[in-house]
């Protein structure tokens, strides 16, 4: 969570616009005009609180993306471009449980980062489904790739129901994601055999709603969870009681505040997560 400017910082359109700059970029375009939309839903007298609280979003560009997938790859123990000093055999996987999710495009950003466009780099580049009939061993090494972890659920989930009955012989397995929270990260690693790979690591401070977070008074917190039940009333702090502000250039988290993705009658988001 960035810090956000001091109370009282004029939201004029020179703060507008930064605002329009750094979000620049977001699959539905944040305009100075949807960003002064989206605070007049806000009481006057709330303004500054919102205004600060989007100072603190963390917008995660298709640029540092990149920067993440070719940090994490070059991290890995034994992975080399060229094959001849490649230790044991290596696959790419998505870690979508389905056609569509954010891993496949994930995976593509991926590869283009690593430079593996290439077409004779195709084999590496496995669907999940075809891992048992790939005969991977213990000196072999599949990195499964995505965006985000929340929670953990997801992850531990895919794990037990459908991933390791797939690698009986127990290959070295990696789950590449841009960010994570301490919490599924530590999950991820207590209950699979994944070892986890975040380039972003949030942390309860980055939980708008926690006490560790300290930009925001306990009753300025109180008045952003108000905003947030009009939001959703089902999961105000976000998904799994994240409280992130996190959001991503392709698309927000659902973790992420609803203030930032929501889209109703009662409330039009900055970040959609849906057309």
């Amino acid at each position: 969570m960035k810090k956000p400017a001091p109370r009282g910082r004029p939201i004029d359109l020179t703060r507008i616009s930064r605002w329009a700059r750094d979000f620049a970029g977001y699959r539905y375009p944040v305009t100075d005009h949807r960003i002064e939309l989206w605070l007049r839903q806000f009481s006057r007298g709330d303004h500054d609180l919102a205004a600060r609280m989007l100072d603190c979003v963390d917008f995660v560009t298709v640029q540092q993306m990149a920067a993440a997938f070719k940090a994490a790859l070059a991290s890995l123990p034994g992975w080399n471009i060229n094959p001849q000093r490649r230790r044991g055999k290596w696959r790419f996987a998505s870690f979508s449980s389905s056609a569509g999710e954010s891993g496949d495009p994930m995976l593509w950003q991926f590869r283009i980062a690593n430079g593996l466009g290439n077409n004779r780099y195709n084999e590496l580049f496995i669907y999940k489904r075809d891992l048992l009939s790939a005969g991977l061993g213990v000196n072999d090494t599949v990195v499964f790739v995505d965006d985000f972890a929340g929670t953990g659920e997801q992850a531990c989930w895919a794990w037990s129901n459908s991933i390791q009955e797939l690698l009986p012989e127990e290959p070295n397995v990696y789950l590449v994601l841009v960010a994570a929270s301490t919490a599924a990260r530590d999950k991820i690693r207590a209950e699979t055999k994944l070892t986890v790979t975040p380039y972003i690591t949030l942390a309860s401070k980055d939980d708008v709603f926690s006490p560790q977070c300290a930009h925001f008074t306990g009753q300025e917190k109180s008045t952003l969870l108000s905003y947030c039940l009009k939001a959703n009333r089902r999961s105000p702090r976000g998904h799994g009681d994240c409280g992130f502000v996190i959001v991503f250039a392709h698309r927000c988290p659902n973790n992420s505040i609803p203030i930032l993705h929501m889209r109703h009658g009662r409330w039009e988001g900055l970040f959609p997560r849906h057309d």
